[in-house]
């Protein structure tokens, strides 16, 4: 055999990586509290407003998880936001507005389950939402980076 490629190797496009079951399974979920989050705020009279920012912690919570996974690391199980950033940020740097969105949405996560005094406003729900998105974009931009850099990339030598 010769060592030299044939005109259908060299042409070959490069391999593109996959996101794992694992990380694509994380998104699912996290997608669901999303969905839902977005639902409950736009049709829900009057709005529940406990749920509706217990769904964008769970929706962040689980994008986070997401990316650690994809990293390769150990998913911690908490629902500190923070605590799963400080993870990620060992492998990657992590965006002020991302650590801040975390901090605002870890609140949600476990004391608004509880009947107790938590004054809750629209405008904790419009921020909850905007957190969400904050690190609901960041995450899925990290783990999908590495895909459509190649498929770019593939574009532009064809």
């Amino acid at each position: 055999m010769s060592d030299e490629k044939s005109e259908c190797e060299e042409n070959a496009m490069p391999e593109i990586p996959a996101v794992s079951k694992e990380v694509l399974e994380w998104e699912r979920f996290a997608e669901m509290d999303y969905v839902t989050a977005n639902h409950l705020d736009k049709t829900l009279y009057p709005k529940q407003m406990e749920i509706i920012c217990y769904h964008c912690q769970q929706c962040a919570e689980k994008y986070l998880k997401a990316l650690t996974e994809h990293l390769g690391k150990e998913i911690e199980k908490t629902h500190d936001l923070g605590n799963l950033a400080t993870t990620i940020s060992e492998t990657l740097e992590v965006p002020q507005s991302v650590l801040v969105s975390c901090a605002k949405l870890t609140q949600y996560g476990v004391k608004i389950r509880y009947p107790q005094e938590f004054e809750m406003s629209e405008s904790h729900v419009k921020a909850a939402l905007a957190d969400m998105e904050t690190v609901k974009a960041w995450c899925k931009g990290q783990i999908h980076k590495e895909s459509e850099e190649n498929t770019e990339k593939t574009s532009t030598e064809k």
